[in-house]
Parts: structure tokens; sequence; C-alpha cells
């Protein structure tokens, strides 16, 4: 028996489950281990743990590129997007009132609790920061992005699914930024937030990239500066990786049948890109899909 490991980003899990379920029929030797987590906490885990890993998927393409390559990946390839959301429940205060013109004052209400994934571990966290900055200058409400910043406390930053979910669903939470396919899944209710602000489309780049946030860096007490961009997953072979063989099977399972099952966990199937320059370091039963 043949093992596949898989390190992706949590908001993968359902689309990638049911592509290695159906992997591992056509592959009866072949067992899939996948673990969800942040994309960063994910590549975390193989650039600082050394952890052996086959295949990374990201909900930022940007996180195999800046802190995988060269060294861990040589290529990337774009394959999903999603957009950001405001989820919330029955039991969330003022659920009755909010919407996409006055959720931040809604979440500046004395009581409510609002929160977000750690943007060191998650992107689905520091594009809710970016957000914050978009929504002030498209709102045009000055202080708007400090306010939220400040009524925030670290223990509404986290990054566990299943806690999140559990203090939703009991209302310890009322509110939490993250993917609208994580929403439509944990069957929360939600805000859909202006295009201008929820990074689904490309053609708002240029609005997007006014947002930035610092991280830390690939190397140790190096920081990294992230603009907001359109919400683009990516996907790649680890270098070294312990079965880059049945690897690159899967990649090609992924992108032969993959996007009904992208569609069905509420995602935004995208046509499959690759950069030029990464191109010429994709495996060679690949490169039709390109």
């Amino acid at each position: 028996m043949s093992e596949l490991i898989i390190f992706h980003a949590g908001s993968l899990s359902m689309s990638l489950r049911h592509i290695a379920q159906h992997f591992e029929r056509r592959c009866p030797g072949v067992k899939i281990h996948m673990e969800g987590s942040g994309a960063r906490e994910a590549a975390r885990k193989v650039t600082d743990q050394r952890r052996p890993c086959d295949i990374i998927a990201s909900a930022d393409y940007r996180v195999i590129d800046d802190l995988l390559k060269p060294d861990y990946a040589r290529f990337n390839i774009l394959f999903a997007g999603n957009r950001l959301v405001l989820s919330f429940t029955d039991k969330s205060k003022f659920a009755d009132e909010i919407n996409a013109e006055n959720w931040f004052e809604i979440l500046l209400r004395e009581g409510v609790v609002y929160g977000h994934t750690n943007p060191e571990l998650d992107p689905a966290g520091y594009r809710a920061r970016l957000c914050w900055q978009l929504a002030e200058k498209y709102y045009e409400v000055p202080g708007l992005y400090q306010k939220l910043v400040d009524k925030i406390t670290p223990a509404n930053i986290l990054t566990d699914r299943d806690t999140i979910r559990s203090r939703m669903m009991t209302g310890e939470y009322d509110y939490f930024f993250g993917y609208e396919s994580s929403a439509r899944q944990n069957g929360y209710r939600f805000v859909k937030l202006p295009v201008a602000i929820d990074f689904s489309s490309r053609n708002c780049s240029k609005y997007y990239r006014q947002a930035h946030i610092q991280l830390s860096g690939k190397n140790v007490g190096t920081l990294m500066t992230v603009k907001g961009e359109p919400i683009i997953y990516g996907i790649t072979l680890v270098e070294g990786a312990p079965n880059p063989q049945i690897a690159t099977e899967f990649l090609e399972f992924l992108l032969e049948e993959g996007e009904s099952y992208i569609k069905e966990a509420g995602l935004i199937s995208l046509p499959p890109e690759i950069s030029k320059g990464d191109f010429a370091y994709l495996p060679e039963r690949l490169r039709r899909f390109f």
C-alpha cells in the first residue's frame, strides 16, 4: 500500500476529500492522508518542521510562491477561487438586521463578538484585515479599520475549524470572517460583501492592491508585505516528495475530473493556469492541461 500525503487549506477539505475518494477507487493500492490547516501553516509544516509531504494545496497561490519556491516547490498550478463573507447564525446578535451596508456598524455595537483566523497561519485571516482596510475606503468611514482592529480580542483570532464551528453554533461568536464555501458547508448564514471588498473578482485587482499587511517572511526574523488580491487557490508537488509519481497522477486526476467537486464544495472553478516559467518544471503528463 502506497501513501500519498496532502497538506491543504481547510477550505479545500470537502472538495479534496471527494476527489481523494474517487482517486483511491481508481488506484486501489493507494491510501491518501490529508491534513487540513491554514495554508501558511501547511507550508511551514514542510519548510520549518521538515515533515514529509507530496502535495500542498493553498487558499492563496502566493503562499506557494513566497514560502515554498524554489527549494520546496518548482511550479504552481492555479485552479480555483472563492469570496470572503461574514458568517453568522440565528443566535448571532442583530442577525435579522445585518446586511452588506451596515455589517461594520453591527460589529462595533456593544456586546457583539466577532473573529477571524490567525493571519500568520491562514490567508482568510489576513484577508479579513485587508477587507477592513478596503471597507474604510469603500464606505467612506474614516478610522473604520482601526476601530475593527481595536475591538477584536486575541481570544477571537483562532484557526481551529472545529473550535470556530462550536463557538458559532453555541452563540459564543456572533460573526466570523471566512469563505463563502466554508459558510455554505457549515450551514451558516452569511453577509455577501460587495465585490469591491470580497476579493472575488479579477476586475477589481487594482482596487484590492490598495490594502496591505505585514506578515512573517520565508526566513526566521524577516517580514513580507502581502497586498490584497483576488482569491486564487494554488497547488503544487513538493520537491523531494515521498511518492512523486502517485502525486503527479493525483494532480492529473484533479485537473481532469476535479471541476465538479470544486463547484459542489462552493468554490469558484477556474480554468487551470500556470506561469510560463513554471511550465518548464511541470511533469510531462500535466502539460496537456495548459
